[in-house]
């Protein structure tokens, strides 16, 4: 894999170390892990435009922190995809989204696998946040790319 710097051009593990939301509990290994997997969820993007991807708790922290450097995250997009990855915070709050919602979760899993060879949702105490619909936060949902 390349290294962050070569996807991300702001220091996400300093920007998390900074947060008073995202990773206020997080050590420095949890913090590197999290950008590792947010960067390998860049990559999924970029290899796959086509497709709409699910993040998970730890991804989508992340990828909130990047989004805070309004400046660094579009011209990074814009280098890394051709555009801005979109957002979409509120696709599946509602009952009747969850299906696509759970939809785009399973093929980003698959995706995740296949590319990477390891689990997209990783077990708890392993550095890696659980599946996304243990949180009550429903910011990581079906993203795309517009």
């Amino acid at each position: 894999m390349e290294s962050q710097l070569s996807f991300v051009s702001v220091d996400l593990v300093r920007a998390a170390q900074r947060s008073e939301e995202y990773f206020k509990d997080a050590n420095a290994a949890q913090l590197q892990s999290a950008l590792e997997r947010y960067t390998k969820f860049l990559q999924l993007a970029a290899r796959h435009p086509d497709r709409r991807l699910a993040p998970t708790r730890e991804i989508d922290h992340m990828w909130h922190l990047h989004m805070l450097h309004p400046r660094a995250y579009q011209n990074d997009c814009q280098r890394l995809l051709g555009s801005v990855l979109d957002h979409d915070g509120g696709f599946g709050a509602d009952p009747e989204e969850l299906p696509a919602l759970q939809q785009a979760f399973a093929e980003t899993a698959a995706l995740w696998e296949r590319e990477f060879g390891e689990p997209y949702v990783q077990e708890p105490g392993t550095g890696s946040t659980s599946c996304w619909h243990n949180c009550q936060s429903r910011c990581w949902h079906a993203c795309s790319k517009k």
